[in-house]
């Protein structure tokens, strides 16, 4: 019953404002792939109507062109043609025209006093008016121009007409043609994809709207007048000019698909990111609250030490031991340090816990006897420690003891995290230590991120044989290659060689023939607390 108290107490002091912050990146960062998606799926889909719009503006410039350029040239041979014709021969010459191709309605010839004479029905006489030339002929421009849209005396449907300047009695020779012609590429092209507001409009270079498709005249020019943003428009001129094209869609049209996509994806996609922030959620709660209780317990004493005993290979006498902290948590019972140091590492509170360790050490070799004081005591240096290069708490706290064997002292820089500062406060700070007689291992060699510069730089003592090599002797090839090179490696450099997580006699004796002087694994003792350490090395006495 206490214990049930004592955790509803730890409980209610957990502080949500420790990963308030990371629930909240991760909410973003679960959220931000299905926002992503829809955006690019969202921008995707107005490019492919844009797309499709400049398809259809194109095609229309395109036929506007081909258009003009058809009548230009039909124009000017005409122009020639009649230059010397008298009227019958004139209609004879236009009718001809017409007869051969479909686009043109009417072909005509109007006087200097703009009277029409002859067309391609025949004879006018007596003469009449042209209706068309009161919008804007211009008798001084050599070079085709679009008149209308208007009638005819004869042809009395509306028409554009495309006019030429005449020469002698003639003032102008013209082409009446179908406004719908200008558009009629659209009712052969399946499926348009120009929706109930969207339009094509054919207009002049003054603004003339020539002809419009799916839209009126009166509607395509207010709207022009007064765009909306909810508009996608193409425009386009003719190379000449002379046409202008424009192509509108709304928005909404050109989202159609989009819409339709949307309603199976984002639940899809919406599902998907809650799930994941679910899961990254209990997980940055589960380590926001261990890092909470790591802080708790190292106030309240639920830490311990265990001492893994070294030995001297060749005498199996006891030389020092490895210091391993285990944590006595009051609900969870022992948990072990692959749980919890690497959440101390991320938060930084792997630095107080190291200090922590280093005090306990010091106050557990004190309680030893005096003839057992000169074994070494190994402790494992974070990189934090050597990244920040502050390790004055560590020499305050190693010259504060009253013990003249404190600094009896091994520091193992693990290679879990990449020393990242390692030519400069690295350095200084390994410096500093091994000044006040403290040694240096380099531990699990060979499967993290350290290399040969590391033994070098950080004026190394000792080398480790990680467990994972040692375990792969009696089986593995390979490993015992490796631990070969690396006995060979540590020789060459003067260092102590020390093998982690020996096991069996097999593995001993090839590490003994090898020239290995220490070793530490459950074939001589498993972690040990404090009391049972004292009598392991009091049946295995050193020299």
């Amino acid at each position: 019953m206490p214990n049930i108290t004592y955790g509803k107490r730890r409980n209610q002091r957990r502080v949500i404002d420790l990963y308030r912050n990371p629930i909240l990146l991760i909410i973003l960062g679960s959220l931000l792939p299905t926002i992503l998606l829809l955006t690019i799926s969202y921008f995707q889909s107005i490019a492919d109507a844009r797309a499709s719009l400049a398809t259809l503006v194109n095609t229309a410039t395109s036929e506007a062109d081909k258009l003009l350029r058809d009548a230009d040239q039909i124009l000017h041979r005409l122009k020639v043609d009649l230059d010397q014709a008298d009227q019958k021969t004139a209609a004879s010459l236009l009718q001809r025209q017409i007869y051969s191709d479909f686009r043109f309605r009417e072909a005509g010839i109007f006087n200097s006093k703009g009277l029409l004479t002859a067309t391609s029905l025949g004879i006018v006489d007596p003469p009449e008016p042209v209706s068309f030339t009161k919008s804007g002929f211009d008798p001084n421009n050599p070079n085709l121009q679009i008149l209308g849209p208007g009638r005819s005396q004869v042809m009395q449907e509306r028409s554009v007409a495309l006019t030429l300047l005449g020469s002698k009695s003639i003032r102008g020779i013209y082409l009446l043609v179908d406004p719908v012609i200008l558009t009629y590429f659209l009712e052969v092209t399946p499926d348009p994809n120009l929706g109930a507001d969207g339009f094509i409009t054919i207009m002049t270079r003054d603004q003339r709207i020539l002809n419009t498709a799916n839209a009126s005249s009166q509607t395509v020019f207010d709207q022009l007048l007064n765009p909306s943003p909810e508009q996608i428009q193409i425009t386009q001129t003719t190379d000449d000019g002379n046409i202008t094209i424009v192509g509108q869609i709304n928005r909404k049209w050109a989202l159609r698909h989009w819409f339709k996509e949307l309603a199976i994806i984002a639940p899809i996609t919406c599902l998907i990111s809650g799930l994941l922030t679910h899961i990254f959620i209990r997980q940055v709660q589960r380590s926001a609250v261990l890092d909470y209780e790591l802080k708790l317990g190292l106030a309240q004493n639920e830490f311990e030490l265990h001492y893994q005993p070294i030995v001297d290979l060749k005498t199996r006498r006891c030389v020092g031991a490895e210091a391993l902290i285990r944590w006595h948590h009051p609900q969870q019972g022992m948990i072990y340090p692959g749980l919890f140091i690497p959440i101390a590492e991320q938060t930084g509170f792997i630095i107080p816990m190291t200090e922590w360790i280093i005090k306990k050490v010091i106050q557990d070799r004190a309680s030893l006897d005096a003839k057992f004081h000169n074994l070494y005591t190994s402790i494992n240096l974070s990189p934090s420690h050597l990244d920040t290069g502050d390790v004055n708490q560590i020499i305050q706290t190693l010259e504060a003891a009253d013990d003249p064997y404190s600094l009896n002292i091994v520091f193992e820089i693990t290679e879990n995290k990449l020393i990242e500062n390692w030519e400069t406060a690295a350095q200084d700070a390994i410096a500093r230590l091994k000044q006040r007689g403290i040694r240096f291992a380099i531990d699990d060699f060979g499967t993290g991120y350290s290399n040969i510069s590391y033994l070098q730089i950080f004026d190394a003592d000792y080398l480790k044989l990680d467990q994972i090599f040692v375990k792969g002797i009696a089986q593995d090839h390979g490993s015992r290659q490796i631990v070969d090179s690396l006995i060979d490696l540590s020789n060459k450099l003067g260092l102590a060689t020390i093998a982690e997580g020996i096991e069996t006699e097999a593995q001993f004796h090839y590490l003994l023939e090898r020239g290995v002087r220490y070793g530490q694994g459950w074939l001589f003792s498993r972690p040990l607390l404090l009391e049972d350490f004292q009598k392991f090395i009091q049946e295995h006495q050193s020299d």
